[in-house]
């Protein structure tokens, strides 16, 4: 999935988030229960953006069992120890920890917003009351009276996505390009794929890789490294290993059979 079409379908699913706990919230009303309903909000917009935004290999977590259910080739289960040994891995994190500071500060700046103006929202609806029926809220009917706080709540929330956004485009303005580096402490090799074991989720990749995935070897790092270049992006997954010449080799043959004796 290229950026482009990422960035549209997450600003699509926020927009629907938006509508729907500005509904909620509408119902709620300004107390304990839409403060937690804001903490809510804001993690699953992160959740959002962070499946969304992830790399662009092309693994799914629906590709695990096909993939598994190939000959095993390689398998290693304790990449990290290699991985702690490799002295440059600091200069490749450099541009994704820098775009992650940003996006950091963004979420900071989000919630400083959504504490400093929570409280203040029914009086908003007050006042576009005022505008829209020359009469406070408290004296028009209760349908309008939802429907105002609906649109204050709506308000509200997009004022967030539009400080959320903006700082994720400033960010990106200041990387040279949006880098996704993944680099699994275990994985297993098979001829049909590989599963790359996460913290959280295991995902598939399957073989034959498309032929914009670049698969490069790196001897002295000890790594093997699956790597697309998109417009805006740079995806890499970075297998490290003991024996990175035969794990090269494996992928090499598993993933592209058409180029190989």
């Amino acid at each position: 999935m290229a950026y482009m079409e990422k960035l549209s379908r997450m600003i699509a699913l926020n927009q629907l988030y938006i509508l729907i706990y500005s509904a909620l919230a509408a119902v709620i009303g300004v107390n304990i229960y839409l403060f937690l309903l804001i903490f809510v909000f804001i993690a699953i917009s992160m959740v959002v953006q962070s499946v969304l935004m992830s790399s662009g290999l092309g693994e799914k977590s629906s590709y695990v069992a096909e993939v598994l259910s190939g000959k095993k080739l390689f398998h290693e289960d304790n990449a990290r120890a290699i991985q702690t040994k490799d002295t440059l891995i600091y200069m490749d994190l450099q541009e994704q920890t820098k775009f992650s500071l940003y996006t950091t500060l963004g979420v900071l700046v989000g919630l400083a917003y959504f504490f400093a103006f929570w409280r203040y929202v029914p009086d908003f609806a007050n006042f576009l009351s005022l505008r829209l029926f020359d009469s406070p809220m408290k004296d028009v009917s209760v349908s309008y009276m939802r429907l105002l706080l609906f649109l204050a709540f709506l308000i509200y929330f997009e004022g967030y996505f539009v400080i959320n956004q903006g700082i994720t485009m400033w960010a990106l303005g200041r990387v040279k390009k949006l880098p996704a580096l993944n680099m699994p402490t275990s994985y297993i090799v098979t001829d049909k794929g590989i599963v790359i074991k996460g913290l959280m989720t295991t995902k598939g990749i399957r073989f034959p890789l498309p032929p914009d995935i670049e698969v490069t070897l790196n001897k002295e790092r000890r790594f093997v490294e699956l790597s697309r270049h998109g417009r805006r992006t740079i995806s890499k997954l970075r297998l490290y290993t003991k024996n990175p010449e035969k794990l090269y080799e494996i992928i090499r043959r598993a993933a592209y059979p058409q180029q190989t004796p």
